[in-house]
């Protein structure tokens, strides 16, 4: 329902209701990979956001590298939704310029990171009121096939096998949480720390009150073909493993748009406890090493 009272905090003042916001349902296509994001079953809005670039195939450098971001706005926090839209899109922008400029895509991916926490801190009213996010990116670099994923919380990152041939289906993120922490420490199991009420309470975030990240950069040199993933923890709340990502849309690399979609739904079918973000990068073929750091 619309109306033309004015809106605060989401809502109409002369009617009271939740008012759309251009966000509760976003598609992004783009030449080399996709996205959508949803705003979900019990959430206001979509605190969500994502943004994808790919270098031009005339590009001096790195011709066809797709750089893609997904946020996660921390509900907690003020502003989150306008927090995720800022992060996501300063790390996709920087990213794409500095691999176009010929940069390392694993400095430019800590480049990228460092300007997107710039940025959000910039937003912030003060310390004590400071909007927040989740950061996951990935560089998809078709030539060299090679994948270099960074990130801050707990969106993740994910490489779905294509077949018998291709490097098997596997997570490319640990969870910056207080569940994955405690794993870690050996302190409980998985499935302790999951059924515990801090379970996804975050321990590394961007935002001017997170102090000096702790940027995770990976790079690995899959077998192809297959696809890499990111999202929100709308989507792997119900599919936390990569196999059963895989399972649930077989082929996701060879019909993107569909898969994406497919994501979104299948957690909507979950239940839609949060705002369900995925981004969907088609590899057709990958190197023959592996290499991760």
């Amino acid at each position: 329902m619309w109306c033309s009272g004015r809106v605060v905090d989401g809502y109409c003042e002369r009617c009271g209701f939740l008012q759309p916001t251009g966000r509760d349902h976003v598609e992004v296509r783009a030449r080399a990979a996709v996205g959508v994001s949803d705003r979900g079953l019990r959430h206001r809005r979509n605190e969500d956001a994502m943004a994808i670039r790919v270098v031009p195939d005339d590009s001096p450098h790195a011709a066809g590298v797709v750089c893609a971001v997904v946020c996660d706005g921390v509900s907690s926090s003020p502003r989150s939704d306008e927090a995720s839209r800022i992060t996501a899109e300063t790390g996709a922008t920087v990213l794409a310029e500095q691999v176009r400029r010929g940069v390392d895509a694993r400095e430019a991916t800590g480049v990228a990171m460092t300007r997107a926490a710039e940025a959000v801190a910039a937003i912030a009213d003060s310390p004590s009121s400071a909007p927040a996010c989740t950061f996951v990116s990935a560089v998809v670099d078709p030539a060299a096939g090679t994948v270099t994923i960074g990130w801050v919380g707990d969106s993740r990152a994910y490489w779905l096998s294509g077949g018998p041939s291709s490097s098997g289906s596997a997570l490319l993120t640990r969870d910056d949480s207080w569940s994955e922490a405690m794993v870690q420490m050996g302190a409980l199991s998985r499935e302790e720390a999951m059924r515990s009420a801090n379970a996804h309470a975050l321990i590394a975030w961007m935002g001017a009150d997170s102090g000096e990240i702790d940027a995770h950069i990976s790079t690995v040199t899959p077998t192809g073909p297959g696809t890499v993933l990111l999202c929100s923890d709308g989507l792997w709340n119900y599919y936390p493993e990569a196999q059963a990502l895989t399972e649930a849309v077989p082929g996701a690399g060879t019909r993107p748009l569909d898969a994406a979609r497919t994501y979104v739904r299948l957690a909507l079918e979950g239940g839609g406890k949060d705002n369900i973000t995925v981004v969907v990068i088609p590899v057709p073929t990958g190197g023959s090493r592996a290499e991760q750091g």
